[in-house]
Order: structure tokens, then sequence, then C-alpha cells
């Protein structure tokens, strides 16, 4: 037979046991309602596309090079080639897409006593308004806002022969990440496109073209120091990219996020 102190601990053990299974069946319930929303939200047919990306890219490396050229370094080149991956949503005429780019990276002749080399990678979140959507080729202006990163490399060319790897390379690695705007149009053919379907399963071929700003800099990064005296040098500079893909697959990849 149980004492009042064991009866009054096994209440208050009943009554908390309750207050957590009220307290977590509450959460679980919004949290299946919030899904059923979002799911119910996705169901709904848009038109989407998912792509990759492949083009060229001017980037304005006149600073940079002044100062390359004054600490004699080679200069870097400003014409490169870029690829990536994308996708976008159409909801009514409004646009949504990102994109994921990256330049193929390009080493400075090897005659000099140094090589430089360039590379960047930047992320973009941009928002559209389509002006025309006619049997399945469909245009629209774009702005977007992101972030990258631009690196350079600055090493010894001091081997020649594999039998030199043992060999020691002065040489640096210089970084700086820069807030991004993206200016552009883009023009997309849904092949043999299907009003009611909304693209799905269409191959998609487009064109982008653009101005990359990187109106915010933050400072260089020297070996992964800080420095306050780097080169005004950002990610800025035209742009033109085609794009291969198929309709549908966004909204694939939201449906298996989740």
């Amino acid at each position: 037979m149980m004492t009042k102190k064991q009866k009054r601990l096994f209440l208050l053990t009943v009554a908390f046991t309750f207050m957590c299974l009220f307290f977590f069946s509450n959460t679980a319930n919004a949290q299946t309602k919030e899904i059923e929303k979002i799911t119910k939200f996705i169901k709904k047919k848009r038109i989407n596309a998912a792509y990759v990306m492949f083009g060229g890219s001017n980037l304005g490396m006149t600073n940079l090079n002044l100062t390359l050229e004054t600490k004699g370094f080679p200069t870097v080149d400003e014409y490169y080639l870029s690829y990536g991956f994308g996708g976008h949503v159409i909801h009514n005429k409004f646009v949504v897409g990102i994109e994921f780019l990256r330049i193929l990276k390009k080493d400075s002749p090897g005659t000099q006593a140094f090589n430089t080399s360039i590379g960047v990678r930047y992320t973009s979140l941009n928002f559209g308004y389509l002006l025309s959507s006619k049997k399945g080729l469909m245009y629209y202006p774009y702005l977007g806002v992101g972030v990258g990163g631009l690196k350079l490399r600055t090493v010894e060319n001091n081997i020649d022969s594999f039998d030199d790897i043992s060999n020691y390379q002065r040489g640096s690695e210089s970084k700086t990440t820069n807030f991004l705007l993206n200016l552009g149009f883009a023009l997309d053919l849904f092949y043999n496109y299907n009003s009611r379907k909304k693209g799905q399963n269409n191959l998609v071929i487009g064109v982008r073209v653009g101005y990359i700003l990187s109106p915010v800099r933050r400072d260089w990064r020297v070996n992964h120091t800080r420095v306050h005296d780097g080169p005004d040098t950002g990610i800025t500079g035209p742009y033109i990219r085609f794009t291969l893909g198929l309709g549908g697959w966004v909204e694939k990849l939201i449906k298996k996020a989740i």
C-alpha cells in the first residue's frame, strides 16, 4: 500500500506525462498541417525547369593586373569560360531562380618566374517577371542577389620535371568575397510545350545575357590573413550563358527533399 508521499509523487508523474503527450501531440499536428500546406502548394503545377549552364564571362581585372605588374608578377586574363547548374519556377508571371556558377581556371604563361591564376565561383538568387509565353517560348528580365568568391594564386615556376616534386615553391593564395548584383535577360524554349502539363518532362534550351556587379567587397585575405591594402577588384563584368535541361525537375527535387 502506497504512502501519501508516494501517491503524491505518482499523481505528479501521471500529470506530467499527460502534459508531455498533449504538448508533443499539438506539435506533431502543427508539423503535419504545415507539411500538408507545402505539399498542396507544390502539387499545383507550375512552369519550372532545372538545367546545366555553360558560357563565357568577362571579368574586370584591370586594377588587379596593375598591382601584379607593379610587383613583378604575370597578369591574369579577363576572358573565361564558365559552367554550373541552376533552375527556376514561374508562378503566374513571377520568376524565381537560383544559379551556381564557376569559371574555368587559367594559368599565366609558364615562361616567367611565377605563375598566376584566378578562380571564381558564385551563387545568385534571381527574381524576374515573365513578359511573354507563347508555344513554349518564354522570355523575362531578372535581377539577382548573391555572393561570390575570387581567388588569386601565385606560385613559383621552378618545377620542370616530376622528379622536382620535392622542390620548395614560394607562393601565396589570396581571396576576397563579394556581395553581388546580377542583372540579366533570359530566353527559354520548352520543346513540344504542353500547356496542361506546364512543360513537365520537356527539353528546355535557353540563353542568358547579363552583367554582374560587386558593389560591396570585403578585404582581401592573403594566406588566411586579412589585409587592408588589396587591389579594388571584384567579380564584375558581362556574361553570356546557354542552358540545357528538363522541365518539371525543380518540382521533383522539392518533393524529394520534403
